[in-house]
C-alpha cells in the first residue's frame, strides 16, 4: 500500500499533465490548420494559370529535346510529352503559314494566279484626255420604209496608254437648207421609243475602257416627223389649173401682156435641199471629234445612245 498509492498519484498527475498538453497543442495548431486550408483553396483557384505556364514550359522543353541530337528519350513520360508538344508545334506552324498564303493570293491559294483585269483596270485607268481621242468617223445608212435612218460615230484612243470614257459626250444637230431648225431635236434613246433599231439602253455600260487603238461608238437614229414623208416636211403639191387662152393672142403665142407683147411664164424659185449635220464632241470637251450629214432631213428627232465599246482595235 505504501508503494502503490504514490505510484497511482504519480500516474494521475501525468495523465492530467498529458491532457493539458494535448489541449494546449490543439489550440496552438488550429490557426495553422486554418491558414493551410486557405492556402490550398487559393492554389486551386490559380491552377489554370499555372497549368498554362506548365504547358508552355513543357512545350519549350519538348522543342529543346526535339532539336537536341544527344537526347536518348530514356524517361518514358518525358518522351511522350515531347511528342505531343512536337505535334502541337507543327499544327501551330501550319496554322501560321495559312494566313500568309491567303494574304498574298486573292483567290485564297498560296500560289496565286492571274485575276480578272476588269475592276483593277477600271480603277487604274484615268479619264481620257481630249488629245487621246481622235480619228473620228461617222456613217449614215439608207432610209427604211418609214424614212428612219440609222448611223454611228466612232472615236479612237490614239494614245499608247489605257484610258476611260466616263461620260456620254454631246451630239448636236445643225439644220441646213430648207430644214426647219425649230422642228429638229436630239434626245437620249430610251426603251420603247421610235428608234427600235438602237441597242437596248439597259445594256449600256456606265464607262468604257479603251485600249490603245480601240474605238468607242455612239449610235443614232433619225426619225422624221409624222405625216411629213421621209424628210418630215414633205407636203402634197397643190394642183395647178391650165391657163385659159386669150382671144387677142395669136395661136401658139404666150399670154399677151400690155402692149400686145407675149410674155413667158416665170419658173418658181428653187429651194436648197434640206439636210441635218450631226456632230459629236467627247465628254472631255471640245473640239468636236466628227461630223456627218443626214440627207433629205427637214423635221424630226435624232435618238442617240451613250458610248459603246467596240470589240476590236481600229487598224
Amino acid at each position: 500500500m505504501r508503494h502503490a498509492v504514490p505510484v497511482r498519484r504519480t500516474r494521475r498527475r501525468q495523465a492530467v499533465v498529458g491532457a493539458a498538453a494535448v489541449v494546449i497543442l490543439g489550440a496552438t495548431a488550429l490557426p495553422v490548420l486554418i491558414h493551410a486550408a486557405t492556402t490550398a483553396g487559393n492554389a486551386t483557384e490559380d491552377r489554370p494559370a499555372n497549368a498554362s505556364s506548365s504547358r508552355q514550359r513543357t512545350h519549350d522543353a519538348a522543342e529543346g529535346r526535339h532539336h537536341d541530337a544527344s537526347g536518348d528519350g530514356t524517361d518514358g513520360e518525358e518522351t511522350t510529352t515531347g511528342q505531343d508538344g512536337q505535334k502541337d508545334g507543327e499544327k501551330t506552324k501550319g496554322d501560321e503559314r495559312k494566313p500568309s498564303g491567303d494574304a498574298h493570293s486573292p483567290s485564297g491559294s498560296a500560289t496565286g494566279g492571274t485575276t480578272t483585269p476588269g475592276p483593277t483596270l477600271a480603277a487604274a485607268s484615268p479619264t481620257c484626255d481630249r488629245d487621246q481621242l481622235g480619228q473620228g468617223s461617222g456613217s449614215v445608212g439608207a432610209a427604211d420604209d418609214h424614212g428612219r435612218v440609222y448611223g454611228v460615230f466612232r472615236v479612237v484612243n490614239v494614245s499608247r496608254t489605257v484610258c476611260t470614257v466616263g461620260g456620254p459626250g454631246e451630239v448636236t444637230a445643225r439644220p441646213k437648207g430648207s430644214a426647219e431648225s425649230t422642228r429638229v431635236s436630239v434626245v437620249d434613246h430610251t426603251a420603247g421609243d421610235a428608234a427600235a433599231g438602237l441597242p437596248d439602253p439597259a445594256t449600256e455600260p456606265s464607262q468604257v475602257i479603251l485600249q490603245p487603238g480601240q474605238a468607242y461608238e455612239v449610235k443614232f437614229a433619225w426619225v422624221p416627223a409624222a405625216g411629213g414623208g421621209p424628210s418630215g416636211c414633205a407636203k402634197p403639191a397643190p394642183a395647178t389649173p391650165a391657163p385659159l387662152a386669150s382671144p387677142s393672142a395669136a395661136p401658139g403665142s404666150g399670154t399677151a401682156a400690155a402692149g400686145g407683147k407675149p410674155q413667158a411664164n416665170a419658173p418658181a424659185p428653187s429651194s436648197p435641199p434640206a439636210s441635218v449635220v450631226l456632230s459629236h464632241t467627247p465628254d472631255v470637251g471640245e473640239p468636236k471629234a466628227v461630223d456627218t450629214t443626214i440627207p433629205n432631213a427637214c423635221a424630226g428627232t435624232i435618238y442617240r445612245t451613250g458610248p459603246l465599246a467596240t470589240t476590236t482595235p481600229t487598224s
